[in-house]
């Protein structure tokens, strides 16, 4: 059983968008061993966030629009596209 972080996207809804670089390069959803971790996760990325805020380097996003839920299925792989983003 694996625990994701999943946003509230305005076209998808909740989905996971968290991805991560695997040694090949292949994009790939990241996912966590128990809820806890992943809530680990999503507070580490609300601290870094603020950080960032502060700085004027980003926006800030509402903690409502992120949950820890269990995965519904399999993580997909995609290769990253020429200037080392998702396609």
């Amino acid at each position: 059983m694996h625990y994701e972080i999943q946003h509230n996207t305005l076209a998808d809804g909740w989905i996971n968008t968290w991805l991560y670089a695997d040694a090949d390069g292949v994009m790939r959803l990241e996912t966590f061993a128990t809820a806890d971790e992943a809530q680990e996760g999503l507070d580490e990325f609300f601290e870094d966030l603020a950080e960032e805020v502060a700085a004027g380097q980003m926006a800030s996003y509402h903690r409502d629009e992120f949950r820890v839920r269990q995965e519904r299925g399999a993580a997909t792989a995609r290769k990253p596209d020429a200037v080392g983003g998702a396609p």
